[in-house]
């Protein structure tokens, strides 16, 4: 079974639908909307996003994504903003099968990129979740050196995932890095 799940409406689904021969499609939204003509033709139904919380947002796209590979190949199509966003940048995390965006009304097909997170990055940036720590605070929850913790440190600021407090000391995760460790 192919799934598409999608924030796009109109005759953007039904393209991207087209071009990926969906057998389902999910229908994802942050808001309420007026059903068209496609939504009769849905197998798989609406999903209503309440939550402002972009972190709750990525976790309920996340469990929706799983949930669909339990079924077969899944195929994402979102929009250029919003819970769009969102949508694009989970479907790269989990791994899905395509993911396609829609650009002056042309369903394209995007790459998937991959973000180079090893495992001790990871547990560094779960433990900043939580708390803002020292770089000493940090060797002792993840249980590396202090020049490797000062090494990821450094990789994780540069990518935008990490930033240093106002007064150098401390160390805590950035809204992108929230986001990566869905």
């Amino acid at each position: 079974m192919r799934t598409l799940i999608s924030d796009l409406r109109g005759k953007c689904l039904f393209d991207a639908s087209v071009k990926i021969q969906a057998d389902g499609i999910i229908s994802l939204h942050g808001e309420k909307y007026h059903k068209t003509e496609i939504n009769s033709f849905l197998k798989g139904g609406d999903i209503l996003i309440e939550t402002e919380d972009p972190k709750e947002a990525c976790e309920i796209i996340s469990e929706v994504i799983e949930g669909a590979k339990k079924h077969g190949e899944v195929f994402v199509a979102s929009s250029n903003g919003g819970l769009g966003s969102l949508i694009s940048f989970v479907a790269n995390k989990n791994g899905v099968d395509g993911i396609f965006t829609c650009y002056q009304e042309k369903v394209i097909r995007i790459p998937r990129l991959k973000l180079d997170i090893s495992k001790s990055k990871l547990k560094i940036m779960k433990s900043l979740y939580k708390d803002d720590l020292t770089a000493v605070e940090i060797k002792e929850k993840v249980g590396i050196s202090r020049a490797m913790v000062y090494k990821h440190l450094n990789g994780l600021i540069e990518m935008g995932l990490v930033k240093r407090s106002k007064f150098f000391e401390k160390y805590s995760i950035t809204n992108a890095g929230i986001l990566a460790i869905i």
